[in-house]
């Protein structure tokens, strides 16, 4: 593999001319930056920059961490925060923790013996303690993860409370909402607790189904849904994530339930292919490129030695209106 003294010799000058043509310091005749540039592709040279940069003390590389980017919810936070990082002059490096703690771990400890320069973490199987040793600037996705550690998410009590009032809206008097594993603390309890406050203050009647720790896939929400109908038969409403609403509306058409007419369906996230879904699905949507963005910013900022001084930030969401209400 060349090395810069070959492309010294090629070029007929001296290794500091090269470095000095390659890092653009000084003054470099045009006929000297052509020699050396001639000489570089000539033999193929690749400037080794991980050593060129871990004798900076910055990489340049960041760590994202998801439960399962096959969901589409953490697919896209992936591809918006790769292209918020390659904007500003960062490489990723995605990690897919498949809702393991063995696997988290071990992506961690590979990320800090990578010199990566900061974490963004969307999981959560980890103790919270296990988060507060990683010596690295850390921003969390949605996820609480220590009191110093920034929480960048959705205004979650804005989006049950405007999920719940358009069910209500809408006339449903009997309503389901599907809630994440309440064990775990994550800011997205608090659009769960919201609609149930919204559902009890208007006298409504409904249920809470919990779902297991991470669960994602269409065999673990099927069951959830098949379990709703065979034990509440005079739902006229539900609320859920979009990966499951979709479910619930082409298990409820399985059935033979007319929708909206029988069953009125509220997803939440507004994923891309939440757009595609027929009947288009009316969802609460998260901004979830804002959030991304956010996430990157305020995690530079960290690693620039910036303070952030709000440790949980809001995003405002929107209610989009579809033919499944």
């Amino acid at each position: 593999m060349a090395n810069i003294k070959d492309v010294a010799k090629e070029a007929g000058v001296s290794v500091t001319t090269v470095s000095r043509v390659m890092n653009n310091r000084g003054y470099i005749s045009e006929k000297t930056r052509k020699k050396v540039y001639d000489a570089i592709d000539k033999i193929n040279y690749h400037p080794n920059e991980l050593a060129k940069n871990l004798q900076q003390q910055k990489t340049n590389l960041i760590g994202l961490i998801l439960p399962d980017i096959s969901v589409n919810f953490y697919a896209e936070e992936a591809k918006y925060i790769e292209e918020e990082l390659y904007n500003r002059g960062y490489k990723l490096m995605l990690c897919n923790a498949y809702n393991s703690s063995k696997r988290e771990n071990e992506y961690i400890n590979m990320l800090q013996r990578n010199k990566v320069d900061g974490i963004i973490i969307g999981s959560h199987t980890l103790e919270i303690e296990d988060y507060l040793k990683i010596n690295l600037p850390i921003i969390a996705l949605d996820r609480y993860l220590g009191e110093n550690i920034p929480v960048i998410c959705a205004d979650h009590v804005q989006g049950g409370r405007l999920a719940a009032k358009h069910l209500i809206d809408c006339g449903c008097k009997n309503v389901v909402q599907f809630a994440g594993y309440n064990k775990v603390k994550l800011p997205a309890n608090k659009r769960h607790l919201e609609f149930t406050k919204t559902m009890i203050e208007n006298n409504i009647n409904f249920k809470t189904i919990e779902m297991g720790l991470n669960s994602f896939t269409d065999e673990e929400n099927l069951d959830y849904i098949d379990y709703m109908f065979e034990n509440y038969k005079n739902i006229d409403g539900v609320f859920a994530t979009d990966n499951i609403a979709t479910l619930v509306v082409k298990e409820a058409m399985k059935r033979g339930k007319k929708i909206p007419d029988d069953l009125k369906v509220v997803g939440y996230d507004g994923t891309k292919n939440s757009e595609l879904f027929n009947p288009i699905l009316t969802t609460i949507k998260q901004p979830i490129k804002e959030i991304c963005i956010d996430a990157v910013d305020k995690l530079i900022k960290l690693i620039d030695g910036e303070w952030i001084e709000e440790k949980e930030i809001n995003h405002t969401i929107t209610l989009i209106k579809g033919e499944t209400t």
